[in-house]
């Protein structure tokens, strides 16, 4: 018996596409540190598809970029105190998002610590954390979600199977049609045992490949425990091939 019943798209998971922000509200180097240091909070650092080209030491990406910027819930008052990033802000005649994707991402990452985040139209997905505080911009896919067994599924070979069934890039579209092994918002408590072990297992499998802070090599040891891992949380046999995983998350999606 199959102890992981099947899940709806992770439509409440927070995937979302990285903000276009106005180059008019960027700054690098010495104009950077003037924004900082008058506009404060409002002043955030930046990550693009780019910065997975470079190195992240201690985990996290390289602060090259910053932006002035204003969640949902700011006011005229707020620009104001900004100062010179503030008046930027204003001259470029940009308006604080109230509504719509932008303001819903700001939302939902002021809403956790850290986030998952990939370069949008690679091969293959390469998670990684990226704290609250930088702002993901450009084509990126983001999940605003702190969930260490989401993340494994994701960064599993299952994802990249998906992609290629249905001929798609590697986009929001696609990480919100695929199937999990239970939607990410099942409470602890309400799994079975097996499940928990199952779920422990493919948190363990995502830690051992790095869990987020590195690329690993997705033909490596690493890589093929995870699978295994995540096989095992869907519920399916060892060894399972391509084809038949596919069929399975055929069959796990909504009609």
């Amino acid at each position: 018996m199959n102890p992981c019943p099947p899940s709806k798209p992770p439509a409440e998971s927070r995937v979302f596409a990285g903000l276009r922000l106005r180059p008019t509200l960027c700054a690098t180097g010495a104009r950077a540190a003037r924004w900082r240091a008058e506009g404060g909070e409002w002043v955030r650092p930046v990550v693009t598809p780019a910065d997975w080209r470079a190195d992240w030491s201690e985990c996290v990406p390289p602060e090259r970029r910053w932006a002035v910027d204003f969640p949902p819930g700011a006011d005229e008052r707020a620009i104001a105190e900004a100062g010179g990033a503030g008046r930027i802000f204003a001259r470029s005649r940009a308006r604080i998002a109230r509504r719509g994707p932008g303001a819903e991402l700001r939302i939902a990452l002021a809403k956790c610590d850290r986030y998952l985040a990939t370069p949008a139209g690679a091969r293959a997905a390469r998670w990684r954390w990226v704290p609250a505080q930088v702002l993901p911009c450009g084509a990126l896919v983001v999940v605003a979600r702190d969930d260490e067994f989401l993340a494994g599924v994701l960064a599993s070979r299952w994802l990249e199977l998906w992609r290629l069934a249905l001929g798609r890039r590697l986009d929001v579209a696609t990480i919100r049609g695929f199937p999990l092994p239970w939607p990410p918002e099942t409470l602890r408590g309400s799994f079975t045992r097996e499940q928990e072990e199952r779920r422990d297992g493919v948190v363990r499998a995502w830690r051992a490949a790095g869990g987020g802070a590195a690329d690993f090599d997705p033909e490596g040891y690493e890589a093929d425990a995870l699978s295994a891992a995540v096989a095992a949380a869907y519920g399916w046999p060892a060894g399972i091939g391509a084809d038949e995983a596919v069929q399975r998350l055929r069959a796990r999606a909504p009609a």
